[in-house]
């Protein structure tokens, strides 16, 4: 995210006891760190501000402290609460880095906090000389999460090539030893089972990813200084005047695959968009050039390893390739984090595109980038005349009517998109929690609570396996393609990585208190006032919340032969383990 988010507007926050404290750090402070996912790293830093002291978000290219508008809560389900002056707990202090999902993950996999580690968080003060590294990395959070395979690297290591060389198959650029071998740090790292416990991940919001694009595709100066706009004729908009656009599969697997497409969709003019508008040309109707209307339709995307991508990348696995629309031309196979090379184009450094190539993603690094490229900010010069049609995939937070709410100010429309039931749905938390709906937390009985599988372990979900708590990236995924009638078909969750065991006892009892707030306070969960909801996010059901609070934050008495409450070292599971 970027200075596109810096005005957020009031949302809705609520908690039980509060405290009204002053934002600044005392003697008792305890400091806690961390980043990774830029979809969620506004809302994040927001309700750590509720929660705790006022702090700014850390911003990455370039590297900027942001200021948020403290959050409000003024829904009717809870206790009002001005985020600017109440807070839960006075003397904590939680900070977020937006650096991507991809370092997220790196990061609580290596525990290492310098700015020399490849793909670490670096600095994160701009405004002192010299390094200035996190003194610790305390959580991590991802759009993408992490499988079988990725907790396996977690539990055993992945150093092929011996404890002080580079592994061929990094984890997030990270190479784990295996248990008992010593590490060789920036090269190789630590052990995470043996020094940090068991790998705890779980989710903490429903996201749909939207297609974007702006409402204005031409402007031109009449060299008097006065500027005409022409706006895509949508047959379908919503009841607010934005967005509508209708893209069915076959359209948007054709667009997002590009030139690889024997007849692709690079123009606005195109018939096959044209049919979708009901059968209306989208040229603005006062448009006196109308009749020849044509518009590149350029495709944007991440350049960062991102959550969001795998979000997007692995829908179109599901329902481009075979077991979709059978596109032959498909270049989507499963859920990665990156895009496909071959449809890797230009840069946009969020100021200045370059080597823009049509029919091939241009790239930006971070939503706050990617969501400028497809902003129509520019002016033409006097007596001339601008044409951008540019549409990517990005967090519906930054689309209308989200980002009223969280002001990031670009007025960006999104697209309905056909889901799996052959319905246009829109791009909103409520149709995100639809197609969520149908999951339930692994091990769980209707209200969340732990209810033991005879085929744990084996091949039911356990909450014992880390991996079972989210939805992989496979195309399998029940979330790649959603099956319920009014389910918006893009949608992932943003997860939370801890460690079960903390060096630091008041880090570990700060990490349980903030989450348990977090998953049961109407500040974050309220529908439809929550700060979730209100951004275009969802809150999770409350089976999840239950089982999530009773698996990780508090002794039960049903959870506990599972070993899986966040503690401090040298207690209970934590006997013997350093801590992260």
């Amino acid at each position: 995210m970027t200075t596109l988010k810096r005005s957020l507007l009031v949302g809705a926050c609520a908690i039980g006891a509060m405290t009204v404290v002053a934002g600044t750090a005392n003697a008792g402070t305890v400091k806690v760190y961390g980043g990774g996912s830029s979809l969620i790293s506004v809302y994040m830093q927001q309700a750590f501000n509720c929660y705790g002291q006022i702090n700014p978000l850390i911003i990455r290219t370039p590297l900027q402290l942001e200021t948020l508008n403290n959050f409000n809560y003024v829904g009717t389900k809870g206790t009002p609460q001005d985020c600017s002056s109440q807070h839960v707990q006075g003397t904590a202090s939680l900070h977020y880095d937006t650096a991507g999902s991809g370092v997220g993950i790196a990061g609580v996999f290596s525990h290492d906090p310098s700015s020399d580690f490849p793909n670490g968080y670096g600095d994160i003060d701009p405004n002192t000389p010299g390094e200035q590294d996190m003194p610790s990395i305390s959580f991590g959070m991802s759009d993408a999460g992490l499988s079988s395979s990725d907790v396996g690297v977690w539990n055993l290591g992945n150093d092929n090539n011996g404890p002080t060389n580079a592994c061929s198959t990094p984890e997030q650029g990270v190479c784990v030893v295996a248990p008992g071998e010593t590490p060789n740090p920036p090269t190789t790292f630590a052990n995470p089972l043996q020094t940090r416990g068991a790998l705890v991940q779980f989710p903490i919001s429903v996201d749909p990813v939207a297609f974007v694009y702006y409402p204005t595709y031409k402007k031109v100066d009449d060299g008097a200084g006065h500027v005409t706009s022409y706006n895509f004729n949508i047959k379908f908009a919503h009841s607010d005047g934005s967005g509508g656009l209708r893209l069915d599969r076959n359209a948007y697997c054709v667009i997002f695959n590009g030139y690889r497409e024997g007849n692709p969709i690079t123009n606005w003019n195109d018939s096959r968009l044209k049919t979708l508008n009901g059968n209306k040309s989208l040229a603005d109707p006062s448009d006196p050039d109308k009749a020849s209307f044509s518009v590149p339709l350029q495709i944007a995307g991440r350049s960062d390893s991102s959550g969001t991508t795998s979000i997007f990348t692995r829908h179109l696995a599901a329902v481009c390739g075979v077991n979709g629309i059978n596109d032959p031309n498909n270049d989507y196979t499963t859920g990665a984090t990156t895009l496909p090379v071959d449809l890797r184009g230009g840069t946009f450094d969020g100021t200045t595109a370059t080597n823009v190539v049509l029919g091939k993603f241009t790239l930006a690094n971070g939503s706050g980038n990617l969501a400028k490229y497809v902003a129509f900010t520019a002016n033409p010069s006097s007596g001339g005349t601008l044409v951008q049609g540019n549409i990517a995939y990005i967090g519906a937070d930054f689309a209308l009517p989200a980002s009223i709410v969280n002001g990031n100010g670009l007025g960006l429309n999104s697209a309905d998109l056909k889901n799996s039931s052959g319905k246009f749905e829109a791009a909103t938390g409520t149709n995100a929690a639809t197609a969520f709906g149908s999951l339930a937390p692994p091990e769980s009985d209707a209200h969340g609570h732990y209810q033991a599988l005879g085929t744990c372990p084996g091949s039911g979900r356990c909450r014992a396996h880390p991996y079972d708590w989210v939805e992989g990236l496979a195309p399998t995924s029940v979330l790649a393609d959603p099956s319920s009638a009014k389910a918006y078909p893009v949608v992932g969750t943003t997860n939370v990585l801890l460690y079960t065991c903390y060096a630091n006892s008041k880090i570990s009892g700060l990490i349980k208190k903030y989450f348990t707030w977090y998953v049961k306070n109407t500040t974050v969960q309220e529908i439809p006032d929550g700060l979730l909801v209100k951004n275009g996010l969802s809150s999770l059901p409350t089976p999840w919340r239950t089982a999530i609070t009773e698996t990780f934050l508090h002794t039960n008495v049903n959870t506990a032969p599972l070993g899986l409450e966040i503690e401090a070292s040298g207690t209970g599971v934590c006997t013997g383990v350093t801590g992260g």
